[in-house]
């Protein structure tokens, strides 16, 4: 990403989700094995977390297989399980990506299937950012993968019920 569309998601999420009181622990380009590193390194440590919301995945999507995408996630919810045990863990489906509207849908449902394995919580907001042909809906993305601030805001009305008790 260039500087001005990191600008845009930091400024979107700290207008949209910091209120929320929602951490971002996402850095540019993640991949599920960069976050990884990064729990086992001590990132989810000294701290209780109430609920983590996971969505990572996409990154990985044009270097690995369905089958190790999957593997990584699998990976991750025991790091945070056994980092976070009182959270409640819930898994985002990805989000729709252009050209790759498809596999996604795909992968979600597997997404799901591991979510339910594991006992945690699953949400598949990406029928909000699809238009009628099951496309991304260009208006809501500033680069067919990156949300714009709209875009953002869809995704926080559409967060904000997972966040109530």
């Amino acid at each position: 990403r260039d500087k001005f569309s990191e600008k845009l998601i930091n400024s979107s999420w700290d207008k949209f989700f910091t209120p929320l009181g929602l951490r971002n622990y996402a850095c540019g380009w993640d991949r599920i094995e960069n976050l990884l590193w990064r729990l086992y390194h001590g990132e989810l440590d000294g701290f209780e977390a109430e609920k983590v919301i996971i969505m990572i995945g996409t990154n990985n999507l044009h270097l690995n297989t369905d089958e190790q995408i999957l593997e990584g996630l699998q990976f991750l919810v025991e790091a945070i399980k056994t980092r976070q045990p009182k959270a409640e863990i819930t898994f985002m489906g990805l989000l729709p990506r252009r050209d790759y509207e498809s596999r996604i849908k795909i992968l979600n449902l597997q997404i799901a299937e591991l979510a339910s394995k594991a006992a945690i919580l699953f949400k598949d907001l990406g029928h909000v950012f699809l238009n009628k042909e099951n496309k991304i809906n260009e208006e809501f993305f500033s680069d067919g993968l990156h949300p714009n601030a709209v875009g953002y805001l869809k995704l926080r009305e559409e967060v904000k019920p997972l966040l109530m008790d």
